[in-house]
């Protein structure tokens, strides 16, 4: 542990400072014949690129691209920049925001859009919050943009859903290039959501003929449709972009990005080391030792040929329980494992070192600076405890206690390490049994929201940079009891009103000291619930080609590609 942290420290001072050469064997003329070409590499694959459906980080990260929002996030400090509105005015009450768009800014010349120079206006605005305050399978994220903020989005969705049409009061044109939202909560959060991908601006003519499968955005990136598959994203720039940089060059700079699918993380660092791939979001933890002293010496050139970036992030890894099923519906059996749990162990034997630290308190890792998560009472390593709240729970030393079916998803081996662990701890520890399968994201998504199953791997990474997003995952304010119904992003359909008061108030307090206050009642209510096995807090480790210039990662994993520069001069000829 102490290598580590004092590695990382020198590493993070050689990020900010490095440029250098790798190799770049993948040229790509696929597209507009340029060869300034990014390839990124993932292991999750894509369900969706359509910005309601989005639920995982890759796919937000090609939806990111191809689509633009009202507002963009800085990627560099997580700062809220204007992005299609040019500005916006927020009324003294801040419960009301006026946006003005850029004018000439043009829809993606392409597919249904092919040839009508189609400009955004505030009708593309108007459609795009209608489409997300209507009920209609696959819009996941109402609850995250709309619910509860919006004046009318909840009547609206109610309209939808019964089939009646009526007005989103809440939304009002004033010209083609003005409108305002009315607002209530503060429209300070609702500005930073309006910055994720999941509100980006849809065209209303091309929605009509592609529904979700509509690929035609207002971003920097086209999605190349005949080049793409399940596993291959290729994007080539968008040749009428409106953003421009100070010098008054046309964006993005570079020609194409391809985010390729692989089948792990060991296969994408192999490759990353052919030069294939610029960059890569997980090192492997157990071949991150390997790495750190076979290519010392190259860390420590000026400049290093490549960066390893590691620094806390605004993501939880967690397991949640299936709480409407037995034995997980007992909260005495959910205390009892949480308290079983050794989850320094975890960091240390599973994943090698590589996390910021031990889910020891909440969901809601420590990277807030106005937040105290030392305040919240969670679980720690307590095996006496564990086994007297089993026995209470009707299991004295496990006898009689049912397997229980624990569903991970694959693609990074360290989710069937972790999974070993908590089956060999819970074994030793309280004498259960677990088993555990591993499935394609989709899959495992798909079984989580029918409670097929007992115990499911989970994360969440920050819609953006507020405990908000981290509790809205167990908020039941949306959760029906029709068992058909996806509840987004409560998945187990966790209910408990103390909580959800708590959480409202917070969500509409005035300020964050407020807001503090009231979530940090919400999650210990969580917490002393147990729905969530909270395992630790993320510190993900990166390889980053130092040929990508104005490329920066952040807590949030929110990628920006618009500003990137290859050096070409460092590439292979």
């Amino acid at each position: 542990m102490i290598f580590r942290l004092k590695f990382y420290l020198y590493i993070g001072v050689i990020a900010l400072l490095s440029a250098c050469n790798t190799n770049q064997n993948s040229k790509t003329t696929e597209f507009t014949g340029g060869n300034k070409v990014v390839r990124i590499a993932d292991v999750t694959i894509p369900s969706t690129i359509f910005p309601h459906r989005l639920t995982n980080s890759i796919e937000a990260i090609i939806a990111g691209q191809i689509h633009d929002g009202l507002v963009k996030t800085n990627p560099k400090d997580l700062k809220v920049e204007p992005g299609l509105a040019e500005r916006w005015e927020i009324s003294p009450n801040g419960k009301s925001v006026t946006f003005y768009l850029r004018k000439g800014v043009l829809f993606q010349d392409i597919g249904p859009l092919k040839g009508k120079n189609d400009e955004v206006t505030s009708k593309d605005v108007k459609f795009t919050f209608e489409l997300l305050c209507t009920d209609r399978p696959g819009n996941v994220q109402f609850a995250t943009v709309c619910k509860d903020r919006l004046v009318g989005a909840n009547e609206y969705y109610k309209a939808s859903s019964e089939g009646k049409k009526t007005e989103l009061k809440g939304f009002k044109i004033i010209d083609d290039y003005t409108f305002s939202f009315d607002l209530l909560s503060p429209a300070r959060v609702f500005i930073e959501i309006l910055a994720s991908p999941v509100a980006a601006i849809v065209s209303e003519d091309a929605y009509k003929v592609d529904k979700e499968n509509v690929t035609v955005g207002c971003g920097p990136f086209i999605f190349d449709t005949k080049s793409s598959n399940k596993t291959h994203y290729a994007l080539y720039k968008n040749p009428n972009y409106w953003a421009k940089d100070k010098e008054g060059n046309a964006l993005p700079y570079i020609d194409s990005l391809i985010v390729d699918i692989v089948s792990s993380t060991e296969d994408a660092l192999v490759k990353f080391k052919q030069g294939i791939y610029q960059f890569i979001g997980t090192v492997p933890g157990s071949q991150l030792k390997e790495i750190v002293e076979t290519n010392i010496a190259e860390f420590k050139t000026s400049p290093p040929k490549y960066i390893l970036d590691q620094r806390p992030e605004m993501v939880n890894s967690y397991y949640v329980f299936n709480i409407n099923k037995a034995p997980a519906n007992n909260i005495k059996v959910r205390q009892a494992i949480s308290y079983a749990i050794d989850r320094n162990k975890i960091i240390e034997h599973a994943l090698f070192g590589q996390a910021y630290g031990p889910g020891i308190y909440g969901v809601t890792p420590p990277t807030f600076d106005y937040y105290n998560i030392k305040q919240i009472k969670g679980y720690n390593l307590d095996i006496e405890k564990a086994k007297k709240l089993l026995a209470e729970a009707g299991y004295p030393n496990g006898k009689g206690f049912p397997e229980l079916q624990l569903i991970v998803n694959s693609g990074n081996t360290r989710n069937n390490t972790v999974a070993a662990e908590i089956q060999k701890q819970l074994k030793t520890n309280l004498n259960i049994n677990i088993t555990f399968e591993s499935l394609p994201n989709a899959e495992k998504f798909n079984l989580q929201i029918k409670g097929k199953g007992d115990m499911f791997r989970d994360a969440w990474v920050a819609d953006f940079p507020s405990p908000e997003t981290f509790l809205s995952v167990f908020y039941g304010g949306y959760v029906s009891k029709d068992t058909a119904h996806l509840a987004f992003p409560n998945t187990i359909k966790y209910i408990n009103t103390e909580f959800d008061k708590n959480y409202e108030k917070g969500r509409n307090a005035i300020d964050r000291d407020s807001s503090a206050m009231y979530f940090l009642k919400a999650e210990q209510i969580l917490m002393d619930e147990a729905p969530v096995l909270s395992l630790w807090y993320e510190s993900n480790c990166r390889l980053i080609s130092s040929t990508l210039h104005n490329f920066y990662t952040n807590p949030i994993r929110y990628f920006d590609f618009t500003r990137v520069k290859i050096d070409e001069s460092k590439q292979d000829k």
